[in-house]
C-alpha cells in the first residue's frame, strides 16, 4: 500500500511539472562525503561512525531511492576536491558564484547564519570594520573564504584546516577571529572546552543544497527528486524533529543556570505549597502544556509554508525559479496557444566585477533591486536562475525595443554611480513551428543560446535563429574530452635549424587528437574551443608531462637540446601553475625546455603574466613570445616581460623575399631584437630563398615545411645534432 501511495504522489509531481518528465535509474551506490568537524550537521563519533542532521538526510535520500550509499567524512577541502575529481558523488555545502564554476547545485533543505567568533578574554569583534588589520581565520575551501576574499576589508587571512582548526587559531591567539557558520561553531567550542564566544549578530543566511559534479545533471535531478518525495512524504520532517533540538541548541551560561536554580527552587516551593493549591497549579500546567503544543504546531506550520515557497522561488530574489518558471510557461502555452508568448532571458555579464568592486553584499542588493524592476515593469512573470541570469515573458505583441526599454528603466541604487551591464537573449514563439509538449523547455533552451551569444559578441541583445545553435561536432568534442580526457592525444615535433651550424637543436612540442570517430583533429578546430571552455590547461599539463617524459628516455638535456611547449594566457593565470611547473622539472635541467606565448593574449592579464614568467625565468625556463608582431602590443611586451625570444609570424615571413614590405618589417624587427638581447626565430619558412634572407638578417633559428613537417618522436630523436644541407 505504501509503494502505491508513493508512485501516485511521483505520478503526480511529475504530472504537475514538479519532477521532470525523464525517468531517473537508480544508481548502482551512490558516495556522499562532507566535513568531519561540522556537528550537529556532520561529524565523526568515537568511533569513526558518520552522525548528525545531514548523514541521516542523506541516509532518507538512498532510503526513498532505493539505492546503496557510502559517506566519509573528511577534511573540508579535501570533501569538495573529491566531487570535483569525481572520486565521490555528492556533498553537502552552501552554494555560491565562485562554486558554481565546478558544482551543480539541488534545491535548498536547510538554512544557516554565519558570525564572528572572538577569544572569550579579549577583544570581541562585532563587525567587519573591527577587524581592520587584524588575523581572521577560515576553513579552507569554506563558503566563507570565498567571501572575505570578495569583501575589499583589509585583514590578513589564515586557512585553516577545517572549521574545528579554525576555533583552535583563535584559542591560541594565533587568529584574532574566526568566521564560521554559528550552530556548528557552537556545538565545537563546547565539545572541546575552547575559550572562544560568539561576539557578532548572525549574518550571511545562506541556504544548504547538495552539491554534483558540474554537468552531472542526471544525479542533480535524482537528487532533487528524493528531496522532493521526502518533503511530501513527512521523512523531512521527521528527521528535522529529531535534530532540531541540536540545530538550535545553545550552551548554557551562568545566567541561564541561575534561571534553571530559580525554577529548581520554584519547584521546591511549589511541592511544599501543594496540598493549598494543587487544582490551580494542575490547570496551569495543562494550559501551559497546551500552548506548548500549539507553539509547535504553528512553527511546523511556518516551516511548511517556508518549505511550499522555496520549492518554486529562488531565495535572494523572492522571483520564480527555473522548475516553476518551466511550469508556468508550459501552462500558458497549453492553456492559451494562440497567444505566441516571447521569452527573454537577461543576464547581468559584469556580475562577477561588480561582486569583487562593491562586494557580495552589494551585487545581493543590486539582484534585488533589479528583480523588483522585473515586477514592476509589467512582464508576465519573471525568474531568478542564480548567478545574475533572469527570465521573463512578456506579450507577443511587444516589439523588442519596447521589450529592452522596459528593462532597462534606470535603477535607483543606494547612490552608487554604475549600471548593470545587460545582455538579452530573445525567442519568439510564434516563429517557430506547432506547438509541442516540450515548448517550455525549448523555448527557454532557446532563449538561453541567443543570451549566451549576446554576451560573447558583446552585443545588447539577439533575437534567436536556428543559425545560432552551436556545431554539433564541438559538442561532441567536449563531451568526449570530458569523458575521457587526453586518452586519445599524441604529440607531434615541429623542428628549429639553427642557421648558424645547421643543425637541428630543438623542436616544437604540437599536440594532435587522434579521435576515435571523428579521425584526427586539427588542433585549430579543438585548442580554441577548449581555451572557451576553460579546459585548456588540463591540455597544456598533459604536454608538458609528456614532453619532458619524452626528454627523460632520451637524455636530451645532456645533448643540450631545447624543446619548446605553447603555453595559454589562461595557464598563466591558473593559481597552481607555477607549482605544478616546480614540481615537474626536479627532473631535468629546466634550461632545456621553452615555454611559448602567444603574444595577443597577455595583454588580458598583464600583472599575472608579469609574475608566472619572472618565476619561470628564475627556474631557468625561458620563455618565448608565438606569432610575434600579430598583437597589439609588440613592443610594450619586449619592455616588460621576461622574454628570451621571439617567433616572427609566417604571415611577415614566408614572402620576404619578394614583398619589400615585409622584408623591411621582418629586418626592422630582428634588429630590434637583438639590440635588446633577444633571439629571433622565424616561423613558416618555406624556400632557401627565404633562407637566404634570413642569413642576412643574422636570424637564429628557423622552423618551417622547408626543413620537415611536424613528425613522430622516433623521428625527431633521429634528427636532433644533425647537419641540415641548405
Amino acid at each position: 500500500m505504501a509503494t502505491c501511495c508513493k508512485r501516485l504522489i511521483v505520478s503526480f509531481l511529475v504530472c504537475c511539472g514538479v519532477l521532470p518528465l525523464a525517468s531517473f535509474a537508480a544508481p548502482e551506490e551512490l558516495t556522499f562525503v562532507g566535513s568531519k568537524f561540522y556537528p550537529p550537521l556532520q561529524w565523526l563519533d568515537a568511533n569513526n561512525e558518520p552522525q548528525g542532521f545531514i548523514v541521516e538526510l542523506e541516509q532518507a535520500l538512498a532510503n526513498e531511492g532505493d539505492y546503496p550509499i557510502t559517506q566519509t567524512l573528511l577534511p573540508w577541502n579535501e570533501a569538495l576536491q573529491a566531487v570535483r575529481t569525481g572520486q565521490a558523488d555528492a556533498v553537502a555545502l552552501i552554494p555560491s558564484e565562485a562554486r558554481s564554476e565546478y558544482f551543480d547545485f539541488s534545491e535548498p533543505f536547510y538554512y544557516v547564519a554565519h558570525g564572528i567568533f572572538s577569544h572569550s578574554n579579549g577583544i570581541q569583534y562585532g563587525n567587519y570594520a573591527q577587524l581592520e588589520g587584524k588575523n581572521v581565520a577560515v576553513a579552507s575551501g569554506a563558503f566563507a573564504q570565498q567571501q572575505l576574499s570578495d569583501s575589499g576589508y583589509n585583514f590578513e587571512l589564515i586557512s585553516a584546516s577545517d572549521e574545528l582548526h579554525c576555533l583552535q587559531l583563535v584559542d591560541n591567539r594565533t587568529a584574532d577571529a574566526c568566521i564560521e557558520v554559528t550552530t556548528t561553531s557552537r556545538h565545537l567550542i563546547t565539545n572541546n572546552k575552547l575559550q572562544v564566544a560568539l561576539s557578532s549578530p548572525p549574518f550571511w543566511p545562506q541556504s544548504y543544497a547538495f552539491g554534483v559534479r558540474k554537468g552531472n545533471k542526471e544525479l542533480l535531478a535524482l537528487i532533487n527528486k528524493q528531496l522532493a518525495m521526502i518533503q511530501v512524504n513527512g521523512t523531512y520532517q521527521n528527521v528535522y524533529q529529531k535534530w532540531v533540538a541540536q540545530l538550535e541548541w545553545q550552551e548554557r551560561t551562568f545566567t541561564s543556570n541561575l534561571k534553571a536554580l530559580g525554577w529548581l527552587v520554584f519547584g521546591i516551593v511549589s511541592m511544599a505549597a501543594a496540598g493549598f493549591g494543587w487544582s490551580y497549579v494542575l490547570k496551569k500546567q495543562v494550559a501551559l502544556k497546551t500552548y506548548r503544543i500549539q507553539q509547535e504546531l504553528d512553527a511546523r506550520k511556518v516551516l511548511q509554508k517556508r518549505l511550499h515557497f522555496l520549492a518554486k522561488h529562488e531565495v535572494i530574489t523572492g522571483l520564480y525559479n527555473r522548475p516553476a518558471f518551466t511550469e508556468l510557461l508550459d501552462k500558458q502555452i497549453k492553456a492559451h496557444p494562440e497567444d505566441h508568448p516571447t521569452v527573454i532571458v537577461i543576464r547581468i555579464a559584469n556580475i562577477d566585477s561588480i561582486t569583487s568592486l562593491f562586494g557580495y553584499d552589494i551585487t545581493t542588493d543590486l539582484l534585488i533591486e533589479f528583480s523588483e524592476r522585473l515586477k514592476k515593469q509589467g512582464f508576465k512573470y519573471a525568474a531568478h536562475f542564480g548567478v545574475g541570469l533572469f527570465a521573463a515573458v512578456a506579450d507577443a505583441e511587444l516589439t523588442t525595443e519596447a521589450i529592452i526599454d522596459l528593462a532597462m528603466q534606470p535603477l535607483e541604487f543606494q547612490s552608487i554611480d554604475f549600471e548593470p551591464l545587460l545582455a538579452f537573449g530573445l525567442i519568439r514563439h510564434k516563429d517557430f513551428g506547432t506547438i509541442q509538449s516540450n515548448d517550455a523547455q525549448e523555448l527557454l533552451r532557446q532563449a538561453l543560446t541567443a543570451v549566451s551569444v549576446s554576451q560573447k559578441d558583446h552585443k545588447l541583445w539577439v533575437e534567436y535563429s536556428p543559425g545560432l545553435e552551436p556545431n554539433a561536432d564541438d559538442l561532441r568534442l567536449l563531451k568526449d574530452f570530458h569523458q575521457y580526457g587526453t586518452r586519445d592525444f599524441f604529440l607531434h615535433y615541429q623542428p628549429k635549424l639553427r642557421l648558424e651550424t645547421n643543425t637541428i637543436l630543438g623542436a616544437e612540442a604540437l599536440v594532435r587528437w587522434q579521435h576515435p570517430t571523428l579521425g584526427v583533429v586539427p588542433p585549430s578546430k579543438f585548442i580554441p574551443l577548449m581555451e572557451e571552455s576553460g579546459l585548456v590547461t588540463q591540455i597544456t599539463r598533459w604536454v608538458i608531462t609528456e614532453t619532458i617524459a619524452m626528454m627523460k628516455r632520451h637524455k636530451l638535456c645532456q645533448k643540450g637540446i631545447v624543446i619548446s611547449v605553447n603555453v595559454s594566457t589562461r595557464d598563466l593565470t591558473e593559481l597552481g601553475f607555477v607549482q605544478f611547473v616546480q614540481n615537474i622539472v626536479n627532473d631535468i635541467d629546466p634550461k632545456c625546455l621553452q615555454f611559448e606565448i602567444t603574444e595577443t593574449g597577455l595583454i588580458d592579464d598583464s600583472e599575472r603574466a608579469l609574475y608566472v614568467l619572472s618565476k619561470m625565468n628564475e627556474l631557468g625556463i625561458s620563455c618565448s613570445v608565438d606569432d610575434f608582431g600579430t598583437g597589439n602590443s609588440s613592443l610594450s611586451y619586449l619592455s616588460k616581460f621576461p622574454v628570451a625570444e621571439i617567433k616572427l609570424d609566417r604571415s611577415y615571413v614566408f614572402d620576404i623575399a619578394e614583398n619589400d614590405r615585409n622584408y623591411m618589417i621582418v629586418r626592422s624587427t630582428i634588429e630590434l631584437a637583438h639590440m635588446l638581447g633577444i633571439s629571433v626565430t622565424a616561423e613558416g619558412v618555406e624556400d632557401i630563398a627565404t633562407i637566404n634572407v634570413l642569413r642576412e638578417f643574422n636570424c637564429e633559428t628557423i622552423q618551417g615545411f622547408v626543413i620537415s613537417r611536424p613528425i613522430s618522436e622516433d623521428e625527431i630523436v633521429g634528427m636532433f645534432l644533425r647537419e641540415i644541407k641548405i
